[in-house]
Parts: structure tokens; C-alpha cells; sequence
């Protein structure tokens, strides 16, 4: 076909009867082959770009993004395009905020815009982009711009003159220490010094401080490879240290230096089956789950603690590798879901839920879990919120079971978007330690990064209907960072909707 409008009749009085494949991507193949048929007229390959270009989608822009970028990748194959300039200025307005010409417009460009006219950049014409930046480097007067546009020419251009040229002009960073001021430190002594390894075993052995010692045996492992005298007395030491936590450090330093040593494994499980710290229990099976897979020892120790104590803290990480030494262990399964039920305290709740949808993914009970917490004050703690959100995105969507869970807490998610403030960011249950807290705009960021990884098709509709009117001027004067948020679930709406049904519910 020679007529454009086969793939693109913008016609919005009858949206039925308007053809809209330029947003289809199966089609985007065919689109882009067009433009390169020589059988095709200039003047209809003009028209349709200039048709993409010029959309005017009627709701939000989205879809005249989505054409402008098919349009700067047609140029591509239709290089003698009279508008291939404008089209590569206006992807680099988009790709770097600081290229607006207006600097007193209201509205920041959001981050899916910036990110699709970057990658945009790399796939339409060449030619044209590094003459963009090369008129760049030549015109700029901000310093900072300067440096980026040559780095980016140098990528796009290797041996551009004025990319180097530009690049000789930034300044030499003052006060940096050369490679001789810099001072020696035990990692940078060579392997298998003697002398070096001899003077840390000393200090393993005979200093009081910790710190110290596992500075030196983090050393050690660096520089004592497969040395003997460093694998006895490593050995020894692992014997009058059993249980504690230095000898954990002991242990790594040991296999490191002597990769299957029996004395690192039989120590290891020595320290799960004696620790009462659950960070203890916690780091040395996943450390032997890496080096021993599958290990008997190690899986009868966490059987025991199961079967032996009564201690929440240390029932979670045991039968939770427990159930990684041996997926689908019925034992492990059993006691997070028991764990589950009986546990008062609301961090071992989300954890063992956590833990219990990993081990078993579409555990009924963890999805319950995590949605109920979701559903009972969300934003008491935004940290726990993502921490269900990051399971949930992490669970095996296709389950219907699990469908049918997303479909109960996407509305939970849509209304944090909607109606979480920065007082809630003053809410901490980590001791009022506002460090590990996660800041108010990088919770809403996140959580509508989360969103769009669990949204299914069906759900897309209901979602954009929550949400559309939450990106006009004066909500982003309001909230620049709720409409930021918002933006980017509308603009996952916008890739995977079809134009007709997106702009009926876009004036619904």
C-alpha cells in the first residue's frame, strides 16, 4: 500500500472507524519498512511524518509522544526527511531538561518521557544526532551541559574532534591524591607475602578487638591463598572459637584461602545449631547455601532449632533455608504458615510472609498476608508497604489465585498514590530513626514503579480511570512528586492500551 492513512487515519469523530496502527507494535515493523520503500512516494512519506509529528492525541499527550517517537525512528530509513532536524532538537529538549527554552513552564518533563527520547536518540538517524550535539558543544555556555553533550558525542562519535576538544576544557579535579600519596593498606600488600601473613595471624590471634580481627582476616583471605602455614593456623583458630561470631568471619577467610576445607563446613553448621542470634543463623546459611548447597549437616541443624526451641526470632530464618536447602520441604512450609497465625509482633509477620511466598511461591496464605497488610494502614510504614509490594511483584502472576489477590490490593495501591502526604513520612515504627525511613517522594515514586510490574491488561482501565485526574497544572503545583507518580502508571496505561478505548475513558 502507498497510502499512509492505511496505517494512521487520525480521524476522532468516529474512533471505531479510525485506524490506529502506529500504536500497535506488531505493526511497527511494517510502518518502519514502509518509510524505507523506494516505490513510495517523498511527498507521502512527508505527509506522514508530519501526520505522527503533529498528533494532537486529545488526552495527556501520551499518544503523541508514542507517535512523535515512531516518527524520529522512521527518519532512520527516511533520512532526506526535510523535518529530521527538528524532529533530533526537540528528542534532545525531551531527553535534558535544561535544553527548554522556556524555563517558566509549569511542568517538569517526567521521567518515562525523558528515558523513551534517550533510547529514541540511539535508534533514529545518526548523522543528525551528532550534529545536534556537536552544535551543542559549540553553543552551550553551561559548563555541566558542555561536559555531557561531549561525553555523549565521544560514545556516538569516537574521535570527534570537537567532543575532545571539549573534554580538554573541563577542569582537572583539584586536590585529588596521586597513586604515591595514596597510602598502603594490608589489601593492597602482594599475595602471598610471608611476612604479611605472618604478621596478621599475630594479630588474628592475639588481639582483643573484633574489628580488628576480622579487618585481618579479611586480609588474609586476600593475600593467603592456598598458603599452609595460613590454613593450620586458621584451623586452629576456627577450634577454640566455635560458635561466635568471629568465627563465622573466620570460616569465609579460611575458604577463601583453602576452597573446600571440611573444617570451614563443620564449623559453620556448628554455629547454626548453638547460635541464638537469628542474624547469625541468618547469614551463615545463606553462606553455606552458596558454597554447599544442599548440605545434610546443615539441613538437620535448622531441622533441630524447628524442632527444639520455641523462639520465633530463630523459627523464621531456619525453616526459611530450610526450605532453600530443600525446596518444597514440608517442615519449613508448615512452620511459616504456623508462624504466620501465632506471631503478635508486625515485622516477623511481614517477614515470614515474605519468606514463606518465596519458598513457596502463591502460598495462599503469604499472598493473604501480604495484602492485608497492604489493606490495614498502608501508610503507617511505607517500609513495610514496600516490602509487600517488592513479594508481590515478585510472585508468579499468572496464578489465578494470584490474580485474583492483585485484584483486591491494586485499589489498596491507587489510593496510597492518591492520598499519601509527607506527614506520613514523619510515621516511623524503626525506633523513630527517621535514617531508614524512605523519603517522601521516593515512596510514591516506588510505589508506582511497583504498580505498573503487577498491573495486568484488565486492570489498566480501572486504574486510569482513578487516576487521570490527577495531572493538570495545579495538581502538580499541589503535589509535583503525587503527579510525577501518576504520570508514570498513566504512561505503563498508555503502552499497553489501544488509542480508541484509552481516549473514550480518558473523557469518560
Amino acid at each position: 500500500m502507498d497510502d499512509w492513512q492505511y496505517f494512521f487515519n487520525r480521524d476522532r469523530s468516529n474512533l471505531n472507524q479510525g485506524t490506529y496502527r502506529i500504536f500497535e507494535p506488531e505493526w511497527k515493523a511494517d510502518i518502519l519498512h514502509w518509510f524505507s520503500r523506494e516505490n513510495v512516494a517523498k511527498e507521502q512519506k512527508e505527509d506522514f511524518i508530519e501526520a505522527l509529528i503533529d498528533f494532537d492525541d486529545g488526552c495527556g499527550d501520551f499518544y503523541h509522544y508514542r507517535a512523535y517517537f515512531l516518527a524520529a525512528e522512521a527518519i532512520a530509513k527516511f533520512p532526506e526527511c526535510s523535518l529530521g532536524d527538528a524532529i533530533v532538537e526537540q528528542l534532545l529538549k525531551w531527553s535534558y531538561g535544561y535544553f527548554r527554552q522556556d524555563k517558566r513552564d509549569w511542568q517538569i518533563l517526567p521521567k518515562p518521557l525523558v528515558k523513551t527520547a534517550r533510547k529514541t536518540l540511539e535508534l533514529t538517524e545518526r548523522k543528525r544526532v551528532v550534529a545536534a550535539f556537536v552544535h551543542l558543544v559549540h553553543t552551550t555556555e553551561s559548563r555541566s551541559i558542555l561536559k555531557l553533550a561531549a561525553e555523549k558525542l565521544g560514545k556516538l562519535d569516537p574521535g570527534n574532534q570537537s567532543a575532545i576538544a571539549a573534554l580538554a576544557l573541563m577542569p582537572v579535579v583539584e586536590n585529588e591524591p596521586t597513586f604515591c600519596q595514596k597510602s598502603q593498606s594490608p589489601g593492597d600488600i602482594a599475595v602471598a607475602d610471608e611476612t604479611a601473613i605472618a604478621s596478621l595471624m599475630q594479630i588474628i590471634e592475639t588481639t582483643l578487638s573484633k574489628e580488628i580481627c576480622y579487618s585481618a582476616l579479611l586480609d588474609l583471605g586476600k593475600i593467603a591463598i592456598g598458603n599452609q602455614t595460613a590454613i593450620t593456623s586458621l584451623s586452629k583458630f576456627l577450634q577454640t572459637n566455635q560458635g561466635d561470631r568471629i568465627c563465622y568471619d573466620a570460616a569465609c577467610a579460611l575458604w577463601k584461602i583453602d576452597p573446600g576445607n571440611q573444617a570451614v563446613l563443620k564449623a559453620l553448621v556448628n554455629i547454626i545449631a548453638t547460635s541464638a542470634s537469628a542474624y547469625l543463623i541468618d547469614s551463615v546459611a545463606e553462606y553455606l547455601l552458596t558454597i554447599a548447597p544442599g548440605n545434610q549437616d546443615a539441613i538437620a541443624s535448622l531441622l533441630e532449632i524447628i524442632d527444639n526451641t520455641e523462639n520465633e526470632f530463630l523459627h523464621l530464618p531456619a525453616a526459611f533455608y530450610l526450605g532453600k536447602f530443600e525446596p518444597g520441604n514440608t517442615v519449613a512450609i508448615s512452620t511459616l504458615s504456623q508462624l504466620l497465625q501465632t506471631t503478635e509482633d508486625e515485622f516477623v509477620r511481614l517477614d515470614t510472609a515474605d519468606s514463606l511466598a518465596t519458598i513457596d511461591p502463591g502460598n495462599p496464605k503469604a499472598i493473604a498476608t501480604l495484602c492485608q497488610i497492604l489493606e490495614s494502614e498502608p501508610y503507617k510504614n511505607e517500609s513495610i508497604l514496600m516490602d509487600a509490594v517488592h513479594n508481590l511483584e515478585q510472585l508468579h502472576i499468572y496464578d489465578k489465585l494470584v490474580q485474583k489477590k492483585l485484584n483486591e490490593v491494586i485499589p489498596t495501591l491507587i489510593r496510597f498514590i492518591q492520598t499519601f502526604t509527607q506527614d506520613d513520612d514523619n510515621k516511623n515504627c524503626f525506633n523513630n530513626q527517621a535514617s531508614t525511613q524512605l523519603s517522601y517522594e521516593s515512596c510514591l515514586i516506588k510505589v508506582a514503579d511497583s504498580l505498573t510490574k503487577i498491573l495486568q491488561s484488565e486492570q489498566l482501565p480501572q486504574t486510569l480511570i482513578a487516576l487521570k485526574d490527577n495531572l493538570s497544572e495545579q495538581f502538580y503545583k499541589n503535589s509535583s512528586y503525587r503527579y510525577e507518580a501518576v504520570f508514570n502508571i498513566i504512561w505503563h496505561c498508555a503502552e499497553n492500551m489501544n488509542y480508541p478505548d484509552f481516549y473514550k475513558l480518558w473523557h469518560s
